[in-house]
C-alpha cells in the first residue's frame, strides 16, 4: 500500500479537498487503498474567506499565529516523513512559503515529488508572483489530474 502526502496553500483548501475526494473515488473503483495524508487547514472561529487572505494578513490573527507553527511542524515531521510520495498541489503554479518548505523537506528526505502544475510561482498572490527555479528542479513529474495520479499509486 502506497502513501501520499499533499502540500498546498491554504487558499486552495476547497480545490484540494475536491481533488482528494476524486482521488479516493478513483482508488475505490480500482480497488486501491492508498494512505492519503493532507494538510490540516481547520482553525476555530475564523470566517470562511480567511483562507483566501495573504499569509501576511492571516498572520495578523493571534490564534492563527499560535496554531500555524504546530500545524506546519506536524505536516513536515509527521506526514511528509512517513509518506512514500509528496504531491505539491500548486494550483495556477502558486506555492506559498510553507509549501516551498514542505517541498524542500520532501526532497531532502528523498521522496518522489509530483506537482499539479509545471510552473513554480511564489510571491504575493495573484499579481506579485515570480518564478522560483530551484523548486522546479525538485519535482519529478507534473500530474494534473486524479486520473493520472491514481496510476502511480497502484
Amino acid at each position: 500500500m502506497k502513501s501520499i502526502v499533499f502540500c498546498a496553500s491554504q487558499r486552495f483548501k476547497k480545490e484540494l479537498e475536491e481533488y482528494i475526494v476524486q482521488l479516493k473515488s478513483l482508488a475505490h473503483g480500482h480497488n486501491i487503498n492508498p494512505v492519503i495524508l493532507s494538510p490540516e487547514f481547520e482553525f476555530d472561529d475564523v470566517p470562511d474567506d480567511f483562507y483566501l487572505l495573504a499569509e501576511e494578513d492571516r498572520l495578523k490573527n493571534k490564534q492563527y499565529r499560535q496554531i500555524i507553527i504546530t500545524k506546519v511542524y506536524d505536516h513536515l515531521f509527521r506526514k511528509i516523513r512517513v509518506a512514500d510520495t509528496c504531491f505539491i498541489f500548486n494550483k495556477e503554479g502558486y506555492m506559498g512559503p510553507n509549501v516551498i518548505g514542505e517541498l524542500f523537506t520532501a526532497a531532502a528526505l528523498g521522496k518522489i515529488i509530483y506537482s499539479l502544475d509545471e510552473k513554480c510561482l511564489t510571491g504575493k498572490y495573484p499579481d506579485g508572483l515570480h518564478e522560483e527555479p530551484c523548486c522546479r528542479g525538485l519535482i519529478h513529474q507534473v500530474i494534473s489530474t486524479p486520473e493520472e495520479l491514481i496510476r502511480y499509486l497502484a
